[in-house]
């Protein structure tokens, strides 16, 4: 009976032993956090003022595609606008996106991060993770 006490007592010393190193280690561990793509993009102030852009351009399109009559010419000038409209979005998103993540890359080495991710890519996320805001703040202060 003693056996199995003593037995009991190291065991249970051995499992606190791990619960409290594996928790010592948890708080030193890696920093992390993630960030949600498309609200950072959203309140990025060059995507804003490209979006703003886009608008009035789209208007101008539009006036032109009123002043034509025939459908056929105006459905081919519409597929042609369409496309030019579409091959600059991609074009400016592609460039933003890349500018936020050389912003993501500065954030984290100015805020001692070892990894963000990317909420879109995440099955989940503890929202005690979640840096979007504090991120976007960031977008909004750091040098240009």
């Amino acid at each position: 009976m003693k056996r199995y006490f003593l037995y009991a007592v190291v065991l249970s010393l051995v499992v606190l032993a791990v619960i409290v190193g594996t928790a010592a280690d948890s708080k030193s561990g890696p920093k992390l956090g993630y960030i949600d793509p498309n609200k950072v993009l959203q309140n990025y102030d060059k995507w804003i003022t490209f979006q703003k852009q886009m608008q009035d351009e789209i208007a101008k399109y539009q006036a032109e595609l009123d002043k034509i009559k025939d459908q056929n010419q105006k459905q081919q000038k519409y597929l042609e606008y369409q496309q030019t409209i579409n091959n600059k979005i991609a074009q400016t998103q592609a460039q933003i996106e890349a500018e936020i993540l050389n912003k993501v890359k500065e954030y984290a080495e100015v805020m001692g991060y070892d990894f963000i991710f990317n909420s879109t890519t995440m099955a989940y996320g503890s929202s005690s993770y979640n840096i979007t805001d504090a991120f976007i703040k960031y977008l909004k202060t750091a040098k240009k």
